[in-house]
C-alpha cells in the first residue's frame, strides 16, 4: 500500500494539473474551433455570413439545418441518403460525422480522394477538438 505522503503528493500534482489544463479538456474553446474550422473545413466550405457555395456548402447556420438544403448541387451519394433518411445537422451528429465522415455519408464527395477531389476529409481523431469545432459552428447563426 503507497505511503500517506505519497498519496497526498498524487493528489496535490494532479490538482494542479487539472488547475493548469482542466480547462481546456473540459470547457469548449470556440477559438480553437475557429482555427480548426479555418484549417479543416475552410478550405472546402465558406464560414461566413455571406454563405456562398464552394467545393462544398456554405457552414454558416449549419448546426440545426436539415441536411442537404442550402442550394449547393451535393453528390447523387449525398442526396440518396439524404432522401432516404433526412436528418438535421444537429451538435451529436456533427460530433460523429467530424470523427467518421465516411460511417454516416460514405458516398459523399467529401469522403473520397479522387484526382477531381485531392482532399477527402477522412475524420478528426482528437474528441477536444472535434468538441471545440462544434462549439465554434454553434456561433455561425
Amino acid at each position: 500500500m503507497p505511503s500517506r505522503t505519497l498519496l497526498v503528493v498524487i493528489g496535490v500534482l494532479a490538482a494542479g494539473l487539472v488547475a493548469l489544463f482542466g480547462n481546456r479538456f473540459f470547457k469548449e474553446d470556440t477559438e480553437m474551433g475557429a482555427r480548426l474550422a479555418q484549417n479543416n473545413c475552410g478550405v472546402c466550405h465558406d464560414l461566413t455570413q455571406a454563405r456562398t457555395s464552394r467545393t462544398g456548402p456554405p457552414l454558416w447556420g449549419i448546426v440545426g439545418r436539415p441536411a442537404g438544403i442550402t442550394g449547393f448541387a451535393h453528390s447523387p451519394g449525398f442526396r440518396e441518403i439524404v432522401n432516404a433518411a433526412p436528418f438535421v445537422w444537429d451538435e451529436e451528429r456533427l460530433g460523429g460525422f467530424i470523427a467518421n465522415p465516411a460511417s454516416l455519408l460514405p458516398a459523399s464527395i467529401m469522403t473520397q480522394a479522387t484526382p477531381e477531389h485531392p482532399l477527402a476529409f477522412t475524420g478528426m481523431e482528437s474528441a477536444v477538438n472535434r468538441r471545440d469545432l462544434v462549439a465554434f459552428l454553434k456561433t455561425l447563426q
